[in-house]
């Protein structure tokens, strides 16, 4: 108790008079966040760079430190499934779920088996909306105005970093689109372990191909194995991506097998402390091995 006092203690003493407090409980949110409010705003990362997003809970120390805040910043789109129970914790503090107004697409029955989690089956929202740079310009107005409203004096503040943000993605969003298209169309196909890139394909104009969304230490089926090698090997696939979040084991197995070589990880679940360098990374790797 006494080290849970002197955490809480030792936070409201960081954060300067007169500043908004926000805890993010997703990394790219609370990157979102610290662009859009500056000097204005502080940020308390819940969810930290490299955590998994679908299995992640905060702890008691998290709630007790998000009472002390102003704003609670989510992905939003059913990614954090725990959100009942921390509005129940910090009682009329507001939580500004990000990617609630932004377009959802849905989980299709081909990609059920894929998912990456039972809650994310068919029909249901795909909540990894960030893929799409136009989602996260969005995304970005959402933000401001959401500052705006809490501190009225920093409108104007806000609205001209908004607008230097979005003018940035924009040309990430132009850059992606270029680099996608120097990939011969025959083989624009991504191939992944879990259905994580629905909205990077619809925007850039690729294909997804799933591969045994297995995480762990599970072990696969030689008949199932046999007819992902199959699938792999008709699709005419060139690489095949393992996730930071996932174990490649079974998906490198996959590839040599049919004959496909293993790309460099991918940021599946937005788990990055920046969003231009994810999607730059992501970008990097895709073209680097289908190119």
């Amino acid at each position: 108790m006494k080290t849970l006092i002197t955490t809480l203690l030792a936070l409201l003493m960081g954060w300067a008079q007169g500043q908004l407090k926000v805890a993010s409980l997703h990394p790219l949110m609370g990157d979102l966040v610290t662009q859009v409010g500056g000097e204005r705003v502080s940020v308390l990362a819940i969810g930290k760079p490299g955590f998994n997003s679908h299995t992640f809970a905060p702890t008691a120390r998290d709630l007790q430190a998000m009472g002390q805040v102003h704003l609670v910043v989510a992905s939003g789109k059913g990614l954090e499934r725990y959100l009942p129970a921390v509005q129940d914790a910090i009682g009329s503090i507001p939580i500004l779920e990000v990617g609630r107004s932004i377009p959802s697409r849905s989980i299709s029955g081909g990609e059920s088996l894929y998912v990456c989690c039972p809650e994310h089956s068919h029909g249901t929202v795909d909540p990894h909306w960030w893929h799409d740079v136009s989602n996260m310009e969005r995304a970005v107005k959402v933000v401001e105005k959401q500052l705006a409203k809490m501190d009225p004096e920093g409108k104007i503040y806000y609205k001209a970093r908004s607008q230097e943000i979005r003018k940035r993605y924009e040309q990430l969003d132009r850059w992606v689109k270029g680099q996608i298209a120097a990939i011969p169309k025959d083989q624009r196909k991504l191939v992944t372990a879990h259905a994580a890139f629905g909205y990077f394909c619809e925007a850039y104009k690729m294909e997804p191909v799933f591969v045994l969304g297995l995480s762990g230490d599970h072990e696969v089926p030689a008949q199932e194995l046999a007819k992902e090698v199959a699938k792999l090997q008709k699709e005419g696939i060139k690489a095949v991506f393992p996730e930071t979040n996932s174990n490649p084991k079974v998906l490198a197995q996959i590839a040599r097998q049919a004959g496909a070589k293993v790309g460099k990880k991918l940021i599946a679940d937005g788990a990055a402390a920046n969003y231009d360098q994810m999607m730059q990374a992501n970008v990097a790797a895709i073209v680097q091995a289908l190119r």
